[in-house]
């Protein structure tokens, strides 16, 4: 019975495709076909943006831990270093007996302040004074009993730059004396005496380190003596007979 049906429905639908007529724009009709339209929807596809756990924040770990910035300082080096002392000088041996005065003679320090062709004069008693080539050359006389205690010639150079000069004028014995006391940062460093007679200009200087007193006292024992003389005595010309 169905299948005289269906054979009657398909002969109908033959029927009804002969008699359409040509270029209609009916559409084509295939037997027991189902077309299925998908539908297309406006909508945009919601872009969903991947959000990082709070357990995943990144963290920047410095390869190279870098060491706290140091700023230079300066670093007190103490207290400045006090002048070396110089070396203490090796006296002659006292001569038996010797005279009780011995004179130290030398050309005047202010040679354009003398006569030329004079030197001085100083006497001295060889139990208490040596004479010596002292640290730089030079002669002087050096104290036996009082290390350090040293007369010596002196031109007025060569003083440090902050030294304090205290002036004083008198008399040494019966010479006068420019006495100048040298001073630096509060101490006594040395003592110079500046004097002559009319004929010559020469300056000492008096250094020590311990019994400063003592030593000043020894010394201008030795200056009060000072005198000058002609290095070539001049001939007295004879009478003519």
């Amino acid at each position: 019975m169905k299948r005289w049906f269906l054979l009657l429905i398909s002969i109908v639908l033959l029927l009804l495709g002969a008699c359409s007529p040509a270029g209609s724009s009916m559409p084509e009709l295939l037997p027991l076909v189902v077309t299925v339209t998908p539908e297309h929807s406006n909508a945009q596809p919601a872009l969903v943006t991947p959000q990082a756990s709070p357990t995943a924040a990144a963290t920047f770990t410095p390869a190279i831990e870098l060491s706290p910035t140091i700023e230079a300082t300066s670093t007190p080096s103490g207290p400045a270093p006090s002048e070396t002392p110089l070396p203490e000088l090796v006296l002659p041996t006292e001569k038996a007996n010797a005279p009780a005065l011995t004179a130290w003679t030398g050309l005047p320090t202010y040679a354009g302040d003398s006569e030329p062709g004079r030197l001085f004069r100083l006497d001295y008693d060889p139990d208490v004074w040596a004479q010596t080539p002292g640290n730089f050359g030079d002669i002087v006389l050096a104290q036996r009993q009082i290390a350090y205690c040293i007369i010596s010639p002196w031109s007025g150079r060569g003083l440090p730059a902050d030294a304090q000069v205290g002036h004083e004028f008198r008399l040494v014995g019966t010479v006068p004396y420019d006495v100048n006391t040298v001073s630096v940062g509060g101490e006594v460093r040395f003592v110079a005496y500046v004097g002559g007679d009319q004929r010559l200009l020469t300056g000492f200087q008096v250094s020590f380190q311990d019994q400063k007193e003592q030593c000043l006292q020894e010394a201008e024992t030795v200056l009060a003596t000072l005198r000058s003389f002609a290095a070539q005595p001049t001939q007295t010309p004879s009478a003519t007979p």
